[in-house]
Formats: structure tokens, sequence, C-alpha cells
């Protein structure tokens, strides 16, 4: 049973060793009787490492199981986390380095692989954990997991490879055959994405891609303007840290503390929201008593937004194309106090204009189903599965949703297109293309409140948030009013 259908499934291992010209091969069996270990983070880092690489488990599915599980300890969470992801962000070149240090690499079993690997993220990427502990560390993972024998051999390659490369850009400038692998590696990018960024966005490339590495921003929106130093002063004595967005004056980024678990959070005074997200809700500027559609609405961040302009006399329509995503709606709106505000139904919104009458909405929000490159360091696996033939395939659901939302639109009524990509083909090129099927809509220029959004304003007068810009997630928008009788 897969992490996929079951995230609770573990398989225990049994390793068993033959040596092979110095080399440790391994194979496997499976012992349902083999005793539960008293397991450290960086033992679930493995197993969790160990479910995404072999079983294709989501990433973000087995975090959040292996935490609500408490298979880790709460003290130990984050840097759980931490390891998880930044292996997998990393992935490129810890696994080049796995590779030219073991002689037959494909021959290791998965779960002692990813020993290696995360112990690799540690030394080269964590300065505060010392050598000796990340050795230690993985010896014993290895030695409960499998034997004494599979202890040897991860002591063995970890002290030889830090021996060899006390730094890892010493090995990159070893191995790399061209400047484009060398980038590959430097920025743990595969090489068609340093391509395609540097085709894209030139000089600024370089900036661009050693940003996706950075650690994501956690951000806030306080609902409520008026209160906002209030709560602020609250968020502050229970020991968070925050400091104002320079894209959108609601938005916080806390740099100390876990705003779930706030009292400002539970009492729905604030959203856990990207700030980039939260502008494409801001430039549909709801009015009171606007009927809304949110037509690609999970998880209902931006939902909660539209929610709030339109008042008690107007009302939201929040879709989305996954029905097990509603909950994650409902429970937003709940918590805010908003749910009467809004109908939540699943509906792909391919084929909304049979739910809604013919020019009988005021505003429509299409955030639409993209690549997620702007999501790169918050969703690190998704670099490694995106290819520029999926931007096509991507391009035309894009565009089936704005032809399908269009007939739904009063006249002078706004729609707003967002992404969080960064790709011309699902933005730029849509934009275009709908507009060429749509001559009765108008681009029109998103407004601009914080002068830091002026950097990414484009000529067209759309938003290019790249993801450098401001330490926020990428993310793309823009505003399409329809035309009323007559007008150009």
């Amino acid at each position: 049973m897969s992490w996929r259908s079951n995230p609770m499934a573990r398989s225990r291992w049994i390793a068993q060793v033959s040596l092979m010209g110095g080399l440790a091969t391994l194979t496997s069996t499976t012992d349902s009787n083999k005793p539960a270990l008293k397991q450290s983070a960086r033992y679930q880092a493995m197993e969790s490492l160990t479910a995404v690489f072999q079983e294709g488990a989501y990433v973000n599915h087995v975090v959040s199981q292996t935490i609500q599980d408490q298979a880790v300890a709460p003290r130990d969470q984050a840097l759980y986390t931490q390891l998880v992801y930044g292996t997998i962000q990393y992935q490129i070149p810890l696994e080049a380095l796995f590779s030219h240090m073991v002689k037959r690499p494909k021959r290791v079993k998965k779960w002692l692989k990813q020993v290696i690997l995360l112990s690799y993220y540690q030394y080269y990427y964590l300065d505060a954990i010392p050598e000796h502990a990340i050795v230690n560390e993985a010896v014993r993972i290895a030695k409960k997991r499998g034997n004494a024998s599979l202890g040897r051999f991860a002591n063995g390659v970890l002290r030889n490879s830090f021996r060899q490369y006390p730094k890892l850009e010493s090995f990159i400038e070893e191995k790399a055959a061209s400047e484009l692998e060398a980038a590959s590696l430097r920025y743990s990018l595969p090489s068609y994405w340093v391509t395609y960024f540097r085709n894209r966005f030139g000089e600024e490339a370089e900036d661009l891609m050693a940003s996706l590495n950075q650690a994501p921003a956690t951000a806030i929106r306080i609902l409520d303007p008026d209160r906002a130093a209030a709560i602020i002063r609250d968020l502050e004595g229970e020991g968070y840290a925050l400091e104002a967005s320079p894209i959108n004056s609601a938005s916080y980024r806390v740099t100390k503390g876990n705003p779930a678990k706030s009292q400002a959070f539970k009492q729905g005074l604030i959203t856990i929201q990207d700030e980039s997200a939260s502008l494409a809700a801001q430039a549909l500027n709801v009015q009171p008593g606007d009927r809304v559609l949110d037509a690609c609405a999970a998880p209902g961040g931006k939902t909660v937004q539209l929610a709030q302009a339109v008042g008690d006399q107007g009302q939201v329509y929040a879709y989305d194309i996954q029905a097990h995503k509603l909950p994650l709606i409902e429970e937003n709106l709940e918590r805010t106090g908003l749910r009467n505000r809004v109908q939540v139904a699943s509906q792909d919104a391919r084929h909304l204009g049979q739910d809604f009458a013919s020019e009988s909405l005021d505003r429509v929000l299409v955030d639409a189903p993209c690549s997620g490159v702007g999501l790169f360091r918050r969703k690190p696996d998704t670099r490694y599965h995106k290819e520029a033939a999926d931007l096509t395939a991507l391009q035309s659901i894009q565009l089936a949703i704005l032809d399908e939302v269009t007939p739904l639109l009063k006249k002078s009524g706004l729609l707003t297109y967002s992404t969080c990509t960064i790709t011309e083909e699902e933005n730029q090129a849509v934009v275009a293309a709908y507009l060429d099927r749509h001559p009765e809509m108008a681009l029109e220029a998103v407004p601009v409140k914080q002068p830091a959004l002026q950097r990414a304003q484009t000529a067209q007068g759309c938003l290019e948030i790249l993801p450098h810009y401001y330490s926020s997630d990428g993310f793309f928008i823009a505003n399409f009013r329809k035309k009323t009788e007559g007008s150009d």
C-alpha cells in the first residue's frame, strides 16, 4: 500500500549486505514484526524522503501526515520539515555527489540513500550542525533501520565525501562539464529551467534562480485594518515577530513563531496567505453587494478576501474542481465568520456555464491551475516534474476556463486572471490569446497601491511579481473589463 493511497502505511525493511569489491549491495525484505523504533526527526525525514522518491508520494501530504500522527516530537517538527524539504530542494547536487562517491549508486537501497542525502544536506547547507553529529546520527539510523554493516557503509561514504569535498562548490567546479551543468548543480534546477530562465529574464535570471532556494516567508493578512495595531501588539505579546510587507499594507511577514497557533488566527482575525497571492483578490476591486465568482477557489484564502468585500448584501460563489479541498475553503470561512456570504461547490471551471445565467456576475476571479513555477521554493519537488511541454497543455486549460466564464460576466464587469507562475506561455501569451478570442474584453491596468509594486508592473498594466523582487511567491495578475455596448 503506497503513501499516495494511505499516508500512514510504512514498510519496514531489513537490509542484508553482501560486499562486492568493497561495495555494499543491498537487498530488502519486509518484516512486519520488527519492533517500533524511537524515531528522531532525522529518522522520520529518511522515512518521508523514501516515501517520496520510492513510492511517488506527495511531499506535502507525507509531511503533514507525519506531523499529524505525532511521529516527531513537537520540538523537532521544524527540523524534520526543514530536512525533508531541504533535501528535496537540493536534490540535484546532492544526488550528483552521491553518485560520484558510491561505485554502484543504483544498487543502494532507497532508504539508505536518503540517509546519506539528508546528511549531505545538513553538512553543506545547515551550518549549525557539526560534522560529527551528522555522521553519528546517520550511522545510528543505518544500524537501527538495517544492521551494523550498513552503519559502516554510511560512515565511510559520509567521511570520505566530507574529507574530499569540504565545500560543495569545489565538487561542482570539478564535476560540471559545462557552465550550464554548473548552474544546474549550483541552483539545483534541471538544465531546461536554467536555460528557460536565462532566455526569458536575461541578467535577472541569476538572482531569480538563487531566490528559488531561499526559505519561503510566512505571511499573514489582517482582516480588519482598523484593528491592525492591536492585533500586532497581541501577537508580539505572544512572542511572534512581524515585519510589514512592502507590497500589501494589510500583510505582515512572521519572522518568529507559527501564526496558526496564535489566538488571532484561532479567533479569525488573520489569515495565513502569501503577500503576492493576496494581491489577486485585491485587484478584483470587489464592491459591497457584488455577486462574485471565485472559479478555482481552494484553499480559500482569496475567497475570504472576496467574502469580506461583498458585505452582507453580496454573494460569493467559491468553486473548485477538487471536491476533497472544499472543506479547506469552508474551514477558512467558518473561522473568519464569513461562511454565510459564500456558496461553496465542486465543479470543473471549464463547465461553470451550466451553473450560472449569462451576464449574472459582477466580478470573476480565475486563479488558474498552472505550473507553479513561482512556488518552487515553497514546493521544491515541483521543479523536477514540470517541463516545457506541460506549459502548452496548461495554457489550453487556462484559456478554456477564461472562455467559459466570460459570458457569465455583466457588461462593465471585471475579470481578474492570476497564476502562481512566471512563464510567458501561461501569462503574457494567455492574455494575448484571450484578447484575440474575446473582442468584447479589454485589458485594464491592475491598480498599484504600494510604491514598491511599480517594479512588478508590466508595460500592459499587468503585475508580474518575480520571487527575488520582494522575497514573496512568484505571481502574475491581469485585469479585463467587459465592454459596454458600442465601447472600443
